[in-house]
């Protein structure tokens, strides 16, 4: 059998019709790279399967130790909480922990994913949600670099995962409400591709019919820049709503996909002159400490983000110390207070 080639960065060069140095530019980050050019260098790399010299140099040394996470956003108490907590059991093994965040962009996503290309074998990628990555995914774990997924599954078997089960938690938050004979309800959502929100509009979905409401898309209200700014644009976006339709054109209770966006709901609720839950109930997600300080206390999903951490921490070491890869998905619960 004829041994194979190496594909050298010349040949990429060619490929991509760049110099030499524009491809070193763009996979040491030592020059902005346009970006069309970078879009070729990178389906060059692909088409060849380049392996930079870095990293297969790191094939000779040690096994890496290093953990780097990519996260939506840095801004979110939600991450941060889990990020924390992982981070103070990594430390105590020697591990270091490097954060990125990709902002909601899928472009910025792959860039950074295909910079971890070059990372010694053995180290591990955490990433927090994303989408369409998996091409990307794939290309890592060819290079024995291991990904851990979270608050996302992904049918791929060389991937680990920790998630939140967000079907079980929307049924029981749809049964409670009925019970409190709310007539209509509606989700309040960031209008993202991320997987753990569609999980919970598609439950939301399902737990409407199943327990009787009709046309359960009717109340759907989403919008991409609810992705963003949380407080100030769910604030700005139940504003909108309260203008633009009259109170019986609403749901009687509200179930937002973030305790952030339930808090800006409120004072928008509030200033329109309507009382929480007089007027309408309303639940959030996450259970961040902001939602038990507000008036009235934000009925929530709990999500043990220390916990959560720490089962990340435990993915991280199954891998490196006999190979496991599992699939850990943690309950919610709601805790009950005054907003609905």
């Amino acid at each position: 059998m004829t041994k194979k080639q190496k594909v050298t960065i010349t040949q990429v060069a060619k490929q991509a019709g760049v110099s030499v140095g524009t491809v070193s530019n763009y996979l040491n980050r030592t020059v902005s790279v346009s970006k069309d050019r970078a879009m070729r260098i990178q389906k060059a790399i692909d088409e060849l399967d380049y392996i930079p010299d870095s990293l297969a140099s790191s094939l000779r040394r040690k096994k890496s130790k290093t953990i780097f996470v990519l996260t939506p956003n840095l801004r979110n108490a939600f991450y941060t909480n889990i990020i924390s907590s992982l981070m103070e059991q990594a430390y105590k093994s020697a591990y270091e922990v490097h954060i990125s965040s990709y902002e909601y962009s899928e472009e910025r996503e792959k860039r950074l994913l295909r910079s971890f290309e070059t990372c010694r074998p053995g180290t591990v990628v955490i990433i927090f949600n994303g989408y369409n990555d998996e091409k990307e995914i794939r290309r890592l774990v060819k290079k024995d670099i291991h990904v851990i997924l979270a608050d996302r599954v992904c049918p791929m078997k060389e991937t680990a995962s920790v998630t939140f089960d967000n079907r079980d938690v929307i049924f029981e938050i749809v049964k409670m409400l009925k019970e409190k004979k709310y007539r209509s309800i509606g989700l309040f959502m960031e209008r993202t591709n991320l997987q753990n929100i569609w999980k919970r509009r598609e439950s939301f979905i399902e737990a409407l019919e199943y327990y009787g409401y009709k046309d359960p898309e009717h109340f759907i209200f989403g919008k991409e820049s609810l992705s963003g700014d949380k407080l100030k644009n769910g604030y700005l976006y139940m504003k909108e709503i309260l203008e633009t339709h009259k109170k019986e054109e609403l749901p009687e209770a509200w179930i937002a996909t973030s305790d952030y966006l339930a808090v800006g709901m409120m004072r928008a609720i509030n200033e329109k002159g309507y009382s929480i839950p007089g007027d309408f109930g309303l639940i959030g997600f996450d259970n961040i400490d902001l939602s038990g300080y507000v008036n009235p206390r934000l009925t929530t999903v709990e999500q043990n983000q220390e916990l959560f951490g720490k089962k990340l921490w435990e993915a991280v070491k199954k891998i490196h110390q006999n190979g496991i890869r599992e699939e850990i998905v943690l309950p919610q619960k709601v805790l009950m207070r005054e907003s609905c």
